[in-house]
């Protein structure tokens, strides 16, 4: 017999709070990885210098948590990005995250529906099985009482 099927607690609903710390958290990892820098480069000294001054114009500053690359015609760094684009993606993250936990409360719902519909029917089935066993038990025994009515007892003289 399969094992039966029951339902441990409730699909986890909307957090407010649960979703500002998610938020919070992908801010965190924003910050401390290379997606809050731009990659400035150039194949010649002159033209790497050209594209820093003109990324520092737009606002960007050199970042020193990754090293200047000055190896011939390989010249490159990392400049943080100007807070108005980091407010921008940050909004955009933020919804992003959001998506992202719709999405797990919405497969976390569905998977308590499915839940509940295995159970459903398998306690239908369950009561269906029962209903039959219980008719075929009764049957039988009508059949057997009516076979002992029809020949009674061996009658077996002493």
């Amino acid at each position: 017999m399969t094992d039966k099927i029951t339902i441990e607690g409730v699909p986890p609903q909307f957090d407010e709070k649960l979703l500002k710390e998610l938020q919070a958290a992908r801010h965190i990892v924003y910050e401390q990885t290379d997606e809050s820098t731009a990659f400035v480069r150039g194949e010649i000294p002159v033209q790497f210098l050209t594209s820093v001054i003109d990324h520092h114009d737009k606002g960007y500053t050199l970042n020193l948590r990754y090293p200047v690359s000055f190896g011939h015609g390989s010249y490159w760094c990392r400049m943080d990005k100007p807070d108005s684009i980091k407010v921008d993606e940050c909004q955009a993250l933020d919804s992003q995250v959001k998506q992202e936990y719709i999405a797990d409360l919405e497969r976390e719902h569905q998977k308590y529906k499915d839940l509940l519909t295995a159970q459903l029917l398998q306690a239908a089935q369950l009561k269906e099985k029962k209903k039959i066993e219980d008719a075929h038990k009764k049957r039988m025994t009508d059949i057997e009482k009516e076979v002992n009515d029809t020949f009674g007892e061996l009658v077996v003289p002493d």
